[in-house]
């Protein structure tokens, strides 16, 4: 590496920015022992601006049990750069989110059921109807983003309630992640064939109800173009880059609370400490670290994968392959493609 070497910018950061939390939910990936200080916690968010990143997503644990959260949120915005924050909604009040309001965030909030019984028993500890009251307060505020939900076999039958469910809150978006490793994976994450089905169910009510909707998974896009499936919907940035389609893994940064950073939120590898190093030393040495790049190579890809027409557009989803298989490079255990043979050899009978 040279002194003036120029990498690209992270697409995002996504900051994990406390451990602590209000509740105890299915499907928590866990979260460090430690946290970084209140002036540990400050230094870090004035270096994220100098990476020039797209945007920054922030979220814990629950972001609003940090003290510091609005002064990080001015630093991090800094050059208008938009902060989109994960919150559980049940810390809400008109004070704050009249403050969030007064610093353009973009709030997304974490729904995973769409009734009383569902909704609380993923969400332990969480109540149904503050909830709703939340998402009206954002709503009123004009800074309701989105609701996310974790899908998993817990929850996957919801979809279309999880649309309804929207359309009453008068949320723009939904966004749908894919379950990532958690207690009992398992035993909890969706199979391929669940997808196939999934898919099709999520661009059919999407073009009934018109609320915008981001997949994240990497599989969606090729998946609806080998089926046929027409998704012309432009989708707005966030959790993911709306204009790719592929595992974005080593591409962005994500900051856990203990200042640990990582090339993926649910990567069990650590590219360097903050307490250590600065953001722009451990972006820089990412870039050249031959462990990162070789996963990021799809060249390297095994099975299925190495195989598949849509690999380049694709790739399947790292974190989740090594949760499952302990190999970074093959296959996406969970990919729709892998039930049908059809598809991988290009689509000719």
């Amino acid at each position: 590496m040279t002194e003036n070497q120029i990498y690209p910018p992270p697409y995002f950061v996504d900051w994990a920015i406390t451990n602590k939390c209000n509740l105890n939910c299915l499907h928590c990936r866990g979260m460090p022992a430690q946290e970084l200080t209140g002036e540990e916690t400050l230094e870090v968010a004035a270096q994220i601006p100098a990476l020039s990143p797209q945007w920054v997503i922030i979220e814990g644990g629950e972001p609003l049990l940090r003290p510091e959260i609005f002064e990080v949120i001015k630093l991090c915005g800094q050059g208008a750069r938009q902060i989109y924050l994960i919150t559980n909604g049940m810390l809400l009040n008109e004070s704050i989110v009249a403050q969030l309001a007064s610093l353009k965030v973009k709030v997304m909030l974490s729904v995973d059921g769409t009734d009383k019984k569902s909704y609380e028993e993923v969400r332990r500890g969480a109540n149904f109807y503050q909830l709703k009251e939340a998402g009206a307060l954002l709503k009123n505020y004009g800074i309701f983003d989105a609701c996310n939900m974790t899908l998993g076999q817990h929850n996957y039958r919801q979809i279309e309630d999880m649309f309804n469910f929207a359309a009453v809150l008068g949320v723009p978006k939904i966004v749908f992640l894919g379950l990532k490793p958690c207690d009992n994976y398992q035993d909890y994450v969706l199979k391929g064939e669940n997808y196939s089905q999934i898919i099709p169910l999520v661009v059919a009510l999407q073009a009934k109800s018109k609320i915008e909707i981001v997949f994240d998974e990497p599989f969606f896009k090729p998946f609806l173009a080998a089926r046929g499936i027409p998704f012309t919907l432009p989708v707005a940035n966030g959790i993911v880059v709306s204009s790719l389609s592929n595992c974005i893994f080593g591409d962005y940064l994500f900051i856990e609370s203990n200042g640990e950073v990582k090339p993926c939120t649910f990567a069990p590898i650590s590219l360097g400490s903050l307490k250590e190093k600065s953001l722009k030393e451990i972006w820089e040495e990412t870039q050249n670290s031959k462990l990162i790049n070789k996963i990021k190579d799809l060249s390297t890809r095994q099975g299925s994968c190495q195989k598949c027409k849509y690999l380049n557009i694709c790739g399947g989803c790292r974190s989740r392959t090594f949760a499952l298989t302990g190999d970074w490079l093959k296959a996406d255990p969970a990919c729709p493609f892998n039930i049908d043979d059809y598809f991988l050899k290009g689509g000719e009978r």
